[in-house]
């Protein structure tokens, strides 16, 4: 099947957080379960393995369907950045439709001094040879890049929101040794 990049796209945001440093941030980056379980639904993520992960995002409707992308990524810690890498995808509920598209991501989490930086590269492409290719490449670039969007909203809220949230509470619980003793008795 030759599949054709209908969209693709760059995005980069800052996480900014009170008292952070890059070593800090670097050591809550290095266990990529608790970057990822700031990101993402903790309920909607299965490990699979050793950085490996599956994410079966919440079911919404488009047109007349009703779908559920599901990702699968590795993370891999290196010394100076996560990198996340999506090895599979696949949108539930489009039926045959779903197969002639993919999705395609890669993002980078990297320490800073005040907080992370978050860039993420990814694209949409599609099944030239489906029969869905009948609609004008015009029209499905355009949705594409618009589904591309919303995606890097997502993720923009994401990192300032759960990201932030868990980044945050982490660095807190990190600075303050003598509460976790406290805690633990």
């Amino acid at each position: 099947m030759p599949f054709i990049p209908l969209a693709q796209g760059r995005h980069e945001c800052s996480v900014a957080c009170v008292g952070a440093d890059r070593r800090s941030i670097a050591r809550y980056l290095s266990q990529p379960k608790r970057p990822m379980a700031g990101l993402l639904n903790r309920q909607r993520m299965e490990v699979q393995g050793e950085g490996v992960f599956l994410y079966r995002s919440r079911p919404f409707q488009l047109l007349s369907f009703e779908i559920r992308p599901e990702v699968v990524f590795t993370t891999a810690w290196s010394k100076k950045s996560l990198l996340i890498m999506f090895q599979h995808s696949r949108i539930v509920g489009l039926g045959v439709v779903g197969q002639a598209i993919c999705f395609s991501c890669n993002a980078v989490l990297e320490p800073r001094s005040d907080g992370l930086q978050a860039k993420v590269s990814a694209s949409i492409l599609m099944d030239d040879n489906h029969p869905i290719a009948f609609l004008p490449i015009d029209l499905r670039r355009r949705l594409a890049g618009q589904a591309l969007q919303l995606v890097f909203q997502r993720l923009e809220r994401r990192c300032q929101g759960g990201l932030k949230r868990s980044l945050n509470r982490w660095l807190e619980t990190e600075a303050s040794p003598d509460k976790n003793a406290m805690e633990s008795e």
